[in-house]
C-alpha cells in the first residue's frame, strides 16, 4: 500500500503545468495571441512588411468578447526598413525585445503611459530616429535599447526613471546636455559610450556608474559626479578628450581601473579625501596633467596610473606612501624626483624615460626598485640614497650613461657597501665627483682632442667620452 501511495505522489509531481490558453486572430495588419482567462492580447507578427505606417489597435474583439492589446511580440517589427511611423495604443504594458530593431527609417516614437520598462535591442539601429517620447511612468531601459541610434535630437527623461541598462545608448546622437533624473541610481556599462553629448548632469542620488559608462565621448567637456556614488567601473570615461577637470566624491569606496585615461585635455582633478589608492591606468595618457596633490592617505600608487602623462613636471607624493607600481609615472616629466620618508617599494619601470629629470631623492625607507626603475633618463646628475644598507636595485635600474657620469651618493660609511652591491656597484662615482680632473683640460686647444671622464687623452674615443673643441666641450656617446 505504502509503495502504490509514492508511485502516486510521483506521478502527480511530474505532471505537466496545466498551459494558458491561446488562441489565434487575425486582421488586415497584424497576427495576435489572446488569452481567454486573463482577458489580453499580444501583437504576434506584422503581415505588411513594407508599410510605411501602422497603428497598433487597443483592442481585438473576437466573438463579441473585446481583448486589450498590451504586449508587443519580439523583434515584432524589427528589419521593416520602409516603416516611418507607428501608433502604439494606450493599453500597451510591454514591448518586448527588440521589437522596432534595424527599422532605419522609423523617424519618432511615443511610448503609452503604463510602459514600465524599454526592452533590450527595443530601438537599436534606429538610424532616423529624432525624437523619443518616453512613457511618464518608466522605469527601466534594458541593455542596447537605442544603441547605435544617430538621430536622436529630442528625448525626456522621467521622473520614475531608475536605472539605465549597459549598451542602453551605446554610440548614440543625444541632445549636447543630458540631465538624468533625480530617481535615476545606476547606469550600466557602457550606457552612454560615444555619443556626441557635451555635458551630462548626474543625480543626487546616484550609486553605480558601471565600466566604460560614459568612455569615448569626444566631445563631452564636462560632468558631475554626485556625492552619492559609491561605485565607478573600469575605464567610465575613457578618451572623453574634451574633458578639463573632474572632482572625485568624498564617498567614493570603489574606483575601477583606467578611469580616465587617454583624456587628452584633462587637466585639473579634485581628490577625494576617502581615497587610499590610486588604481591601474587611472590617468594613463593624460597629456595636459601637469601637477598632481594626492591626499595624505594614499598609500599606493597603482602600476601605469599617471604614464605617460607627459607634461606632468610636479606631483606632492603623501607622506603615507608606501608603495609606487610598474611604469607608474613612466613617460613623464619630472625634472626632480624626491620620494617620501614613508616609501617601501619602486615598481619596475615606475620612472623610466623621464628624459628631463636631473635629480633623485630615495629615503631610508626605500628597500627595492624595480628593474628599469629609473633608465631611459639620460640627463641624470644627482642620485642621493639615504639607505645604509643598500636597497635592492632591479636590472639596468638606471641608464648606463647615468652609471658612468651622474654622482651617487650615500651615507659616507656605506660606500664599500654599495660598491659591492648588484647594480649600484656600476655607477663609478660613489661620493665622487665626476668633473675632477676635466678642469685641467687646456683652454686653447683648437683642433677637436678626446678625453675620458677622468681628464685624461684618448686617441680612438669610443663608448663616453668628452669632446674639446674651440674652448668648448661637450659628451658624446659612440
Amino acid at each position: 500500500m505504502r509503495n502504490y501511495l509514492k508511485l502516486a505522489i510521483a506521478l502527480i509531481l511530474f505532471l505537466p503545468a496545466p498551459k494558458i490558453s491561446a488562441a489565434d486572430y487575425s486582421d488586415s495588419n497584424f497576427e495576435y495571441k489572446y488569452n481567454k482567462s486573463q482577458k489580453f492580447a499580444r501583437v504576434e507578427k506584422v503581415k505588411k512588411k513594407t508599410a510605411t505606417s501602422l497603428e497598433v489597435p487597443s483592442k481585438i474583439t473576437v466573438d463579441g468578447v473585446s481583448y486589450p492589446v498590451t504586449q508587443l511580440a519580439d523583434y515584432l517589427f524589427s528589419d521593416m526598413d520602409k516603416l516611418k511611423s507607428v501608433t502604439l495604443p494606450s493599453s500597451l504594458l510591454e514591448i518586448r525585445s527588440g521589437a522596432f530593431c534595424n527599422c532605419f527609417e522609423l523617424t519618432s516614437i511615443t511610448i503609452p503611459s503604463k510602459v514600465k520598462e524599454i526592452s533590450a535591442d527595443c530601438f537599436s539601429m534606429c538610424l532616423k530616429l529624432s525624437e523619443v517620447n518616453l512613457p511618464k511612468n518608466l522605469e527601466s531601459i534594458g541593455e542596447g535599447a537605442f544603441m547605435y541610434c544617430e538621430s536622436i535630437d529630442i528625448i525626456n527623461w522621467p521622473s520614475t526613471l531608475k536605472k539605465i541598462g549597459d549598451y542602453a545608448f551605446y554610440a548614440t546622437k543625444l541632445p549636447a546636455m543630458v540631465q538624468l533624473p533625480a530617481s535615476c541610481a545606476e547606469i550600466g556599462q557602457e550606457a552612454f559610450r560615444g555619443t556626441d553629448a557635451e555635458w551630462f548632469l548626474l543625480p543626487a542620488n546616484m550609486t553605480s556608474i558601471g565600466r566604460r559608462a560614459f568612455s569615448d565621448n569626444f566631445k563631452m567637456t564636462a560632468v558631475n559626479l554626485p556625492q552619492t556614488v559609491s561605485s565607478i567601473g573600469d575605464e567610465v570615461f575613457f578618451a572623453c578628450n574634451a574633458l578639463t577637470s573632474v572632482s572625485l566624491p568624498s564617498t567614493i569606496g570603489n574606483i575601477g581601473e583606467g578611469v580616465f585615461a587617454s583624456c587628452d585635455l584633462l587637466n585639473q582633478v579634485i581628490w577625494s579625501t576617502n581615497l587610499t589608492s590610486v588604481p591601474k591606468r587611472m590617468f594613463y595618457q593624460c597629456e595636459s596633467l601637469e601637477w598632481i596633490t594626492l591626499p595624505s592617505n594614499v598609500s599606493a600608487i597603482g602600476e601605469s596610473a599617471f604614464g605617460e602623462c607627459c607634461d606632468l613636471k610636479w606631483f606632492e607624493f603623501p607622506s603615507s606612501l608606501k608603495t609606487i607600481g610598474d611604469r607608474a609615472f613612466e613617460y613623464c616629466g619630472f625634472e626632480e624626483i624626491r620620494l617620501p620618508a614613508s616609501l617601501v617599494s619602486v615598481g619596475a619601470g615606475a620612472f623610466n624615460s623621464n628624459h628631463d629629470v636631473r635629480e633623485i631623492y630615495i629615503p631610508q625607507s626605500v628597500t627595492s626598485i624595480g628593474a628599469d626603475a629609473f633608465n631611459n633618463s639620460p640627463h641624470i646628475e644627482l642620485v642621493k640614497v639615504d639607505r645604509a644598507v643598500p636597497p635592492i636595485l632591479g636590472t639596468n635600474g638606471f641608464h648606463q650613461y647615468t652609471y658612468f657620469s651622474a654622482i651617487l651618493s650615500v651615507p659616507d660609511d656605506a660606500v664599500i657597501s654599495y660598491k659591492k652591491a648588484s647594480e649600484w656597484c656600476n655607477f663609478e662615482y660613489i661620493n665622487e665627483n665626476p668633473n675632477v680632473g676635466v678642469s685641467e683640460i687646456k683652454e686653447e686647444e683648437r683642433n677637436p682632442i678626446f678625453y675620458d671622464l677622468h681628464g685624461r687623452p684618448l686617441s680612438h674615443p669610443a663608448g663616453i667620452y668628452i669632446r674639446r673643441e674651440n674652448n668648448c666641450s661637450s659628451l658624446e656617446i659612440r
